[in-house]
């Protein structure tokens, strides 16, 4: 009788343990998205759509504009998510969380009329692009140079775009002003 009590209690505890874990682990999953499901309420992807190219971009950076460096800028919120895959499309962006990372989160499409590509850096990049769209006021999506000159080159608009931006970049530096 003993042995049988004693295999109930392990039961038990196992359960209660393994629920605290899955609890802990959802509540970190779903909190480290929030920056994700802001722009999912404006720019959610409704149907899929076949990208004219596609590529694993690696991380990108979901935060206000403006330099930061991680929690020490005091930004809690400042979100990574690696790996995205970028697909660029004859209207727009489309962003995509590789799984088993997404937890959830939804695809994200970014029309080119509501984009607007500004210089950014980005810890201790100098050369990156942070991407505002015009539903969601006071974040951007930063994402390194190399992958968005890749884009570029496979779409006219985003081109000027990044010409716009770099033009920005050149005049706003002490050495361009």
């Amino acid at each position: 009788m003993g042995d049988i009590i004693e295999q109930l209690y392990l039961a038990v505890v196992s359960m209660v343990s393994l629920g605290v874990f899955g609890g802990l682990a959802f509540y970190i999953m779903h909190a480290s998205h929030s920056r994700w499901r802001e722009f999912e309420l404006f720019y959610a992807a409704i149907s899929p759509r076949e990208p004219i190219a596609k590529k694993l971009a690696g991380m990108l950076r979901i935060a206000p504009p403006g330099f930061r460096w991680g929690h020490l800028s005091g930004e809690l919120k400042s979100e990574r998510y690696p790996p995205v895959v970028l697909g660029v499309h004859p209207d727009g962006l489309s962003l995509t969380i590789v799984p088993p990372f997404r937890h959830g989160c939804r695809d994200l499409f970014l029309p080119f009329d509501q984009i607007t590509i500004e210089p950014a850096a980005w810890d201790l990049v100098g050369r990156a692009y942070g991407i505002r769209m015009e539903g969601v006021g006071g974040l951007e999506i930063t994402m390194f140079s190399n992958v968005m000159e890749w884009a570029a080159e496979k779409s006219e608009i985003l081109g000027l775009m990044l010409q716009r931006a770099e033009l920005v970049r050149r005049m706003s530096s002490p050495a361009g002003g």
